[in-house]
């Protein structure tokens, strides 16, 4: 923080001495020291502080951008022409047709509809 060298302290500690007296020289070092001490925690809680709003600045902007990556990219642009809501498809419950693919809830659906004709089958 001070970039003082030892020849310029010791010649401190001299003007000191001759100023203030060796009496009230030690209680002069405690008081200097103390508020070093209290001048040093209020920079280093400031330089925490000012790190910490720029870490939590980043995380913001890459939580925005996620957020922004899901709605475009992995979320249906009208989830009504997929037939899906936008919840239904970041569970991944449905998934809209591309193509002429067959979508995850068809496959359940026919499933289904095969079960259901072969007990009626069975039955009759």
């Amino acid at each position: 923080m001070f970039d003082f060298s030892f020849g310029e302290l010791a010649l401190l500690a001299v003007i000191a001495l001759l100023v203030v007296g060796p009496e009230r020289l030690p209680e002069l070092a405690r008081k200097a020291g103390r508020w070093y001490g209290a001048l040093r925690r209020t920079v280093d809680n400031a330089r925490s502080e000012v790190e910490q709003q720029l870490l939590l600045d980043e995380l913001r902007q890459e939580a925005r951008k996620l957020r922004e990556y899901a709605d475009t990219e992995l979320l249906p642009a009208d989830p009504t022409q997929a037939g899906t809501t936008p919840s239904d498809t970041a569970r991944g419950d449905t998934v809209p047709k591309i193509g002429g693919e067959t979508t995850p809830a068809e496959v359940g659906g026919a499933e289904r509809r095969e079960t259901a004709s072969h007990s009626a089958q069975e039955h009759s």
